[in-house]
């Protein structure tokens, strides 16, 4: 497997921010064909929009066998949200980084 694409946004990830993180989401999703994995340890809250985001870029993934993995430490306000929404059972989601890139 190749080493994954690495994208660790930092602070709030909402509306406002939203364009910047679709366009860093998709810019590797287009030139690249390695696995992504978006680490959210530093992002202090997140918005329904970039979790939509998630899914998005998922889905795409999906439909061409690539992977996307997600981390969101245990009690952090982002694994809140995850857990909140149900998204956990449709995100491959990982407590660390080393955890996700030996997964």
């Amino acid at each position: 497997m190749r080493d994954p694409i690495i994208i660790a946004p930092e602070g709030e990830l909402d509306f406002a921010r939203l364009g910047e993180f679709r366009r860093e989401l998709f810019k590797v999703a287009r030139e690249q064909s390695a696995p992504v994995l978006v680490d959210l340890t530093d992002v202090s809250f997140i918005d329904s929009s970039a979790l939509s985001a998630l899914l998005e870029l998922q889905g795409r993934f999906r439909s061409v066998n690539r992977q996307l993995a997600v981390v969101a430490p245990r009690g952090s306000a982002v694994a809140v949200v995850l857990g909140l929404t149900g998204l956990r059972d449709r995100l491959s989601i990982y407590e660390t980084r080393q955890e996700a890139l030996a997964g």
